[in-house]
């Protein structure tokens, strides 16, 4: 274009996102731009350039899309790749990374390689999990990672040993936590309707602000089923809907800390017998039952002590006529 100093370009690059289907467009005026890739698979980024000025008398003009083709170079057969591979991060403070095998030869096994922006060069896992004397996993003991930062990582096949079909991954730390489980689970009257159920924090590096838990109450058919999900690390719970029942309670890093992560093992459950004074009700009633039982017996005792001293005046009347009689037996016909 002869004018075209009077213009500024633009350009629009397109790509597929890593592990989606979607592709990804972005505008920029730069000439360089930088993107993480599954080199795994052939790397397809479309360009274009995007002009709109005095030199195109402000119309929206757009040149032809240029493309460019990565291919992936790619050893080992495709079943020699891993398999089911998961990374977490215990707590934040621990990252452990584990695969199943795939159909590996007798001179092969995996190498588990990583890069994060700001190392030097790429590294190599030092302590390996192992199953059959095949590499499973990486435990990553004290290595120090950034988060909100990507974390790329090749699985391999070690030099000089049968090649394998590499894999890669990309992913963020904060996105695979796991907290730890929440600690010392109480119950407490509140009001004779209802108790608090509270806890503490799991330990770890994750914020108490970034946590949300999971309540589950087990019913008395031994079910458990979930009553509550919610961020604050205690909860009120009706007593009709508790009785007899027992509870637990597990944590996740919520989303405004996290686009994903694990749920943490479930506590200790902790249960609930039901009211807290039954035990004085019980021995309430049985007192209420001796009692009555007492009262009833005394009642019986007055009763027959009664009609014996009725028996015994009559008795006593009947022998005093026949005294009389026996005496004056002309006196009771007098009467």
């Amino acid at each position: 274009m002869s004018n075209m100093s009077e213009c500024s370009a633009q350009y629009e690059l397109t790509h597929q996102v890593v592990n989606e289907e979607r592709w990804k467009s972005v505008r920029m005026k730069q000439q360089t731009y930088r993107e993480a890739f599954d080199l795994a698979k052939d790397v397809v980024v479309k360009i274009r350039t995007y002009v709109k000025g005095r030199c195109t008398e402000e119309e929206e003009v757009w040149s032809e899309w240029v493309e460019s083709n990565y291919p992936a170079d790619l050893q080992g057969t495709p079943e020699s790749k891993v398999k089911d591979f998961k990374c977490i991060n215990d707590k934040l403070e621990t990252l452990k990374c584990e695969w199943n095998t795939g159909e590996l030869s007798s001179n092969s096994n995996y190498e588990l390689q990583y890069w994060q922006e700001g190392m030097s060069h790429k590294k190599t896992c030092t302590h390996y999990m192992t199953a059959n004397e095949r590499n499973t996993g990486c435990d990553f003991g004290g290595e120090e990672f950034e988060l909100f930062s990507d974390l790329f990582i090749c699985i391999t096949g070690i030099p000089g040993m049968d090649p394998i079909r590499p894999s890669y991954f990309i992913f963020q730390l904060q996105n695979i936590g796991k907290p730890g489980v929440p600690e010392n689970l109480t119950l407490t009257m509140d009001t004779p309707d209802d108790f608090i159920l509270d806890w503490n924090e799991p330990g770890g590096k994750i914020p108490a602000h970034c946590m949300q838990y999971e309540i589950q109450s087990k019913n008395q058919k031994n079910i458990w089923e979930t009553v509550a999900q919610q961020r604050e690390n205690t909860y009120s719970f009706k007593r009709s809907e508790t009785s007899h029942s027992c509870v637990r309670v597990r944590g996740k890093t919520n989303v405004y800390c996290a686009d994903d992560g694990y749920w943490s093992d479930w506590s200790p459950e902790i249960c609930w017998k039901g009211r807290s004074n039954e035990p004085e009700l019980m021995w309430l009633y049985c007192a209420a039952a001796v009692v009555i039982i007492l009262k009833g017996l005394c009642v019986s005792t007055c009763m027959y002590t009664a009609r014996k001293k009725r028996q015994w005046s009559k008795k006593l009347q009947y022998k005093a006529k026949e005294l009389v009689y026996d005496m004056d037996p002309g006196h009771l016909s007098k009467c």
